[in-house]
């Protein structure tokens, strides 16, 4: 069965460059395509061992290069991503298998399981004391295999629910399913949404730009960004949202970016 989502992800074998760098305030993150596939299967490992399949896994995290390596880990998995606040979730009646979040009070209550993740890019623990039956979403990584082997999946199962209603710029809009109703796409529709954003960017030439900015300040852009990236063979270049533009130009200066992408 041909899975179009996974084509995008990064394999253990994808270890001649980097995939993902994350530019925050006084800190950068580089992981090559070898890294970031051990971290989306050990995130797959926990998913499919502390939580059955449900309305979806709650990622509940700002653009971050944790929030991708989340976002990709539950795909590796075969479930859906769930974006919103417990708010939203609780009022379109959905119920995550599981929540991931930087902090207590974004986690949704009513998930199966609970996963907390620090905010430092380089962190390898959470900070201090975990709330009861609360996971620690980078110690607790650690026992999980750096490899994942995928269900076969068809690309008509949901992968994205985002309760803003706002999946892209040119995608679904509210209107468009109703104020009641979250908007969905499956595997094979968010491969088309990828598709759309990366359309005409075509592949980096030798002497060309290897590398693409994304600085989106909502969590589904920044996938949708991410994701475009890999598809023309560059490297996706994330801003967390306290990075000021004094970084921005940093980052483009370093990382050998032609153009910024737009806020």
């Amino acid at each position: 069965m041909h899975d179009p989502l996974l084509e995008l992800l990064p394999g253990p074998h994808d270890a001649d460059r980097p995939w993902l760098n994350c530019y925050g305030n006084d800190e950068r993150v580089e992981l090559t395509g070898h890294v970031l596939s051990m971290w989306l299967a050990k995130i797959a490992g926990l998913i499919t061992s502390e939580s059955t399949p449900g309305d979806g896994v709650h990622v509940g995290l700002p653009p971050h290069w944790r929030t991708v390596a989340w976002a990709c880990g539950a795909w590796l998995a075969g479930r859906t991503v769930l974006l919103g606040t417990g708010e939203e979730i609780e009022a379109a009646g959905l119920t995550p298998e599981l929540s991931v979040a930087f902090s207590p009070e974004d986690l949704c209550e009513e998930a199966e399981a609970q996963v907390l993740v620090p905010a430092a890019s380089l962190a390898l623990r959470w900070p201090g004391d975990l709330p009861a039956l609360v996971l620690d979403g980078a110690a607790d990584l650690m026992s999980y295999p750096d490899r994942f082997t995928p269900a076969s999946l068809s690309a008509e199962l949901p992968c994205l629910t985002d309760l803003s209603n706002d999946l892209t710029e040119t995608g679904a809009r509210g209107g468009a399913l109703g104020d009641a109703l979250p908007a969905r796409l499956t595997r094979g529709e968010l491969v088309a949404q990828v598709e759309a954003v990366a359309g005409g960017t075509g592949e980096p030439g030798t002497h060309g730009p290897r590398a693409a900015l994304v600085r989106r300040p909502r969590t589904a852009e920044t996938l949708l960004g991410v994701l475009a990236a890999w598809s023309t063979g560059r490297t996706a270049v994330v801003l967390t949202p306290e990075a000021g533009d004094d970084v921005a130009a940093a980052a483009i200066r370093q990382e050998g970016i032609c153009e910024a992408q737009p806020d």
